[in-house]
């Protein structure tokens, strides 16, 4: 469902975005990667929620979101990506909680698979919190199938 075309776009738009930085900041967890490796990381995430945007039939521009008060994908849907095929959906205290959701992506561009979602707002649960890492981690086994999503209250309409 990602083209080459849709991953050049993620690519440009990363190199973009990591010119002038590193991956040495607060928000990430890896944070001693080269230069090359966060620009990788950073157009497979976008790759990621363009891949997200098409499966619920959303548009969506590379590099648009990077500004945490704006959702990945639509108004309301963070995508929360990992190369690792087991991971858990991880939950940054940055993230909002009042609205969104967020959607689990696993895999590598164009081979992506979407494991689940789970409201923001209950992913900030007791439950999830990584003490040692300062962040929450849901489950796979503890997200919701994402045929559900169409049909919770946390759909909204296509625009």
């Amino acid at each position: 469902m990602i083209t080459r075309s849709d991953e050049l776009a993620c690519l440009y738009a990363a190199i973009e975005h990591c010119n002038d930085r590193t991956a040495d900041h607060q928000s990430r967890a890896d944070r001693n990667i080269n230069w090359l490796g966060y620009v990788k990381q950073m157009a497979e995430s976008m790759a990621a929620e363009w891949f997200v945007a098409k499966r619920l039939g959303y548009e969506y521009t590379p590099g648009s979101t990077w500004d945490k008060s704006v959702a990945d994908v639509g108004d309301h849907i963070e995508v929360k990506w990992s190369e690792n095929p087991v991971s858990g959906l991880w939950i940054q205290k940055s993230d909002r909680a009042d609205r969104d959701i967020a959607i689990l992506v696993t895999g590598v561009s164009p081979e992506f698979y979407i494991h689940g979602w789970i409201p923001v707002a209950n992913a900030k649960k007791d439950r999830y919190w990584i003490s040692t890492q300062q962040n929450w981690c849901v489950t796979q086994a503890n997200l919701q199938p994402i045929e559900t999503l169409q049909r919770s209250k946390y759909a909204h309409p296509l625009v």
